[in-house]
């Protein structure tokens, strides 16, 4: 693949406003709330759900004062997961009282049928609650992640009314948009989407889940654009404190096909700034901004395109471990990128990039792979 023709096509795509933006937005989007600020809500999918732009992704660690003026404010989708440590329960305790206020997602890690069940009956204890609204298979990054009996689990909760609608979450959903259409089960998908990752690999899946109904979860949307642990590259890009991220969620709710999405906030101005998105309309100057911003980080974050699968010859899962070093350099989560870097095979652990002379790939998207590869084994094994 010509390195110099991919990235002129990248950027192309990058600076074009979304190729969904073109969509009809009847029925899609509700600016309620009268007086000053207003929040956008917007219909997911066939479900029905109205839920807010802005979403919040509790994470590993929620921050409770910040979860409570979420709610305060009108943010009405908060999404955690089975294997989110404490998150559940935490949240359990700024949500009592507020059930009606607000729509709880959640997910399971599992494979088995009983599992799965399991883990949703452990959900609603942990958060309190006798349903959830979304109920997701975590991080189905292929069809073989979801094998049958998987499918029959979620069938069942949802039949017994612990679960309003169930999905899965992916980081490539060019890879499961058939599956999902052809299995007809799930009700929504979360997958990644933002400026960096978004239009050029991302719309014509997002269009087609949308134009059958699917709700569309769109996760991911800032972490490219916070920058929060850059100073750990050396010579390492600035940015502008929050006008990245409120670009970069501006430019994913231009597409209307998006029904929420999930940032992370560890504070209340954060939370601020994230939820001005909701009331702002995307500018040229936004466009702008996220361009400077994207060819800044183009060395150092992978743009999940999936180009490298399989090309490694040591069968390092590329995509995958500069997604937990992501964690890490862009989100500031040690923890989170250290415990996903520990759950590759062993061997792959053991792989050392420093032991090649060149690497076998050449990112089309500009990434340093073997320096970030280096850097993730270095750090994180």
């Amino acid at each position: 693949m010509d390195f110099n023709q991919s990235r002129r096509q990248f950027l192309q795509a990058g600076l074009a406003l979304p190729a969904a933006a073109g969509l009809s937005t009847s029925g899609g989007l509700n600016t309620v709330l009268q007086g000053s600020p207003k929040i956008e809500y917007r219909t997911l999918g066939k479900t029905g759900l109205k839920v807010s732009g802005v979403g919040y992704g509790i994470g590993f660690n929620p921050i409770t004062d910040v979860l409570a003026k979420a709610i305060d404010m009108g943010v009405n989708y908060f999404d955690t997961s089975r294997d989110y440590g404490d998150s559940e329960k935490i949240f359990s305790g700024v949500a009592k009282g507020k059930r009606d206020k607000i729509h709880i997602a959640t997910k399971s890690p599992s494979r088995k049928k009983d599992d799965i069940i399991n883990d949703l009956n452990t959900s609603l204890k942990e958060l309190g609650t006798d349903y959830v609204d979304i109920w997701h298979l975590h991080a189905r990054d292929t069809p073989s992640a979801i094998p049958d009996e998987a499918l029959e689990a979620m069938q069942e909760c949802k039949k017994s009314g612990k679960a309003r609608f169930i999905g899965f979450s992916c980081h490539d959903p060019n890879r499961m948009v058939d599956f999902l259409l052809e299995t007809k089960v799930f009700d929504v998908m979360q997958t990644t989407y933002s400026f960096p990752i978004g239009g050029f690999y991302r719309d014509t899946a997002v269009k087609r889940l949308h134009d059958a109904g699917i709700g569309v979860i769109a996760m991911k949307v800032v972490v490219a654009l916070t920058g929060l642990n850059l100073k750990s590259f050396e010579n390492g890009p600035a940015r502008p404190d929050g006008d990245g991220p409120v670009a970069g969620i501006k430019w994913v709710l231009n597409n209307p096909a998006i029904g929420t999405t999930v940032p992370h906030m560890r504070t209340i101005p954060e939370l601020e700034m994230n939820f001005r998105a909701m009331t702002e309309p995307f500018t040229p100057a936004d466009e702008k901004l996220l361009y400077v911003m994207n060819e800044q980080i183009r060395p150092y974050y992978c743009r999940m395109c999936n180009s490298c699968s399989g090309v490694c010859p040591k069968g390092l899962p590329v995509s995958d471990m500069l997604r937990f070093l992501a964690y890490n350099d862009f989100s500031g989560n040690y923890y989170q990128a250290k415990s996903s870097f520990h759950g590759l095979a062993k061997e792959i652990r053991d792989v050392s990039c420093s032991d090649c002379s060149s690497c076998a790939i050449q990112c089309p998207n500009g990434v340093h792979v073997q320096a970030r590869l280096r850097r993730a084994q270095e750090l994180l094994a």
